[in-house]
């Protein structure tokens, strides 16, 4: 019995993208997202070389998703290199073996991707309201409810693809096909949900930094960094979808197209991450050495 029948047999997948139409679009996209990865981790490791003397992530859950990801990207770009010589040398056993990895360790980006959006969405959408209150306009991100709230919020996102890939396997088993377009339009529009979710948070910032008032009021820096991650993230995600979209017009496989837009995050976000850190890192380092003054 053959649950995977092209997502995780090697051949049968190979053979089922040779036959997609407009296939080469996903290169297209994910390709340029994958240089700019390299450039921005590189980027982010040579600035952050002293990590083991500093803070390298400003905040506790930057810190966490940073760590992961990028470990995980790595993992990731070591076993397609070994994947590739494999190939090259007819090694098919070392190809197998490192088949499944590869697919682990991309979902688990993908896992964590999902919920620093929707996290980081949660306390851009907090700062709205609590900055037009009497209360004090600070989110804190060093508290245990944080922590307590990346792993809920991982947990709901893991036990949703257990559930759309349960649905899956049922459907292929019993062989209603049809249904399985179905499945992905469930899965694309959890999807959408909470993406509509980072544009509500990021849209909620505007008023507030067009506003006049409560100018004494200055959010912390870990409070700007996940700001800043939101509304880069937004902007990218509307470009995104808005070419998306014109292609969908001239009549480019729509398959190809929601797979370009649920997979880009798992490059997108990494790099908004460590983008945010590079652009902070002056700063923090100024303030680090004002908060310690003479020794």
């Amino acid at each position: 019995m053959n649950f995977f029948p092209y997502g995780f047999s090697k051949d049968e997948f190979y053979n089922y993208l040779g036959n997609v139409k407009d296939m080469e679009y996903f290169a297209y996209f994910v390709l340029p997202l994958v240089l700019c990865y390299i450039i921005s981790r590189a980027s982010h490791v040579w600035m952050f070389n002293d990590s083991k003397k500093t803070n390298t992530s400003l905040t506790p859950l930057s810190a966490r998703f940073n760590e992961t990801s990028s470990r995980l990207m790595t993992l990731i770009h070591i076993l397609c290199l070994m994947n590739t010589v494999s190939h090259f040398f007819h090694l098919g056993w070392l190809v197998k073996i490192l088949w499944y990895p590869m697919w682990i360790s991309a979902y688990i980006v993908k896992v964590f991707s999902e919920m620093y959006i929707i996290v980081i969405s949660l306390f851009s959408i907090s700062r709205y309201f609590v900055f037009y209150s009497l209360a004090k306009p600070s989110v804190e991100l060093t508290q245990n409810c944080v922590k307590s709230g990346i792993r809920v919020i991982s947990g709901l996102m893991i036990f949703k693809d257990l559930v759309l890939f349960n649905w899956l396997i049922v459907v292929l088993e019993i062989k209603k096909y049809k249904e399985m377009e179905r499945i992905l339009d469930y899965y694309y529009g959890i999807h959408l949900t909470y993406q509509l979710l980072l544009f509500l948070a990021a849209f909620l910032q505007i008023p507030i930094l067009c506003s006049t008032s409560k100018v004494e009021i200055k959010p912390s820096r870990p409070e700007k960094l996940i700001y800043f991650q939101t509304v880069f993230i937004a902007i990218s995600k509307l470009i995104l979808i808005t070419t998306l979209l014109t292609l969908l017009y001239k009549e480019i496989n729509h398959s190809v197209l929601s797979a370009i837009f649920v997979s880009v995050d798992l490059l997108l976000v990494p790099i908004a991450v460590q983008i945010s850190e590079i652009c902070n890192r002056p700063t923090a380092v100024r303030s680090s050495g004002h908060e310690m003054g003479p020794v």
